[in-house]
């Protein structure tokens, strides 16, 4: 059995007992439907970013889909995994890099996510919550207002570029007026200069991965200072 064939066999069990079609886990994910297609019939070695969107529409750990993978491959092919000195495998490297994210980017701080797209609030609350942050969502650029003076204090805001209501870039001018220091990290899938954005505009692209989301974070927070707001 190969690590393709495992990992989809655990996909599959977990889209078969959330009562999910391939489409419907598709659209959940925002994962090619072909993508998923593959992945269940062990054709598709699946990427870190896309383990992590798969497990929030499956409403699991990414964790827990890379530890039962490894597990049926154990019962399936016990005497290659216990082969010592063998090449590091996909699941092992998977293994390293989420070890190594835990061990290097663990934080206590309260962290605010701003989007209107609410599977992506869920998985980065999720995924930020898992490593000891604080986590308070808002669904657009208004209620990321409100939120902000009601839970203060926020240390960093992640939020989205164009939402309905009041967009980011409105929202995080009257937050700047509330509290000068904020801090925020832009999302957008447009590059910063579509958005004519100053060089200090802390801007992340979609799509991102889950090790460059943290790595911005834990840059805004440990920055001694927020350089001035230009946009």
């Amino acid at each position: 059995m190969t690590i393709e064939e495992a990992f989809g066999i655990v996909v599959r069990r977990l889209r078969r007992e959330r009562n999910l079609s391939q489409d419907k886990l598709s659209i959940s994910s925002c994962l090619d439907r072909k993508f998923i297609s593959n992945i269940e019939g062990g054709k598709q070695q699946p990427s870190l970013v896309s383990i992590f969107a798969l497990a929030s529409a499956l409403n699991t750990s990414a964790s827990s889909i890379i530890y039962e993978t490894e597990f049926i491959l154990k019962i399936n092919t016990p005497d290659r995994l216990r082969t010592e000195g063998s090449k590091i495998d996909w699941i092992s490297s998977m293994e390293i890099m989420m070890n190594k994210i835990n061990n290097s980017y663990q934080g206590s701080e309260t962290i605010l996510i701003v989007d209107d797209e609410r599977q992506l609030r869920e998985m980065l609350s999720d995924f930020l919550a898992s490593y000891g942050y604080k986590v308070i969502t808002a669904e657009d650029g208004q209620d990321a207002l409100e939120k902000y003076k009601e839970n203060e204090p926020i240390h960093l805001v992640i939020m989205d570029v164009v939402m309905p209501r009041k967009d980011g870039i409105s929202c995080f001018k009257e937050i700047k007026k509330v509290n000068p220091k904020a801090k925020a990290v832009f999302m957008s899938g447009y590059r910063p200069d579509h958005l004519q954005a100053k060089e200090d505009f802390h801007l992340i692209q979609k799509p991102f991965s889950p090790v460059e989301m943290i790595k911005a974070i834990r840059n805004a927070l440990e920055s001694d200072s927020e350089p001035p707001f230009q946009l």
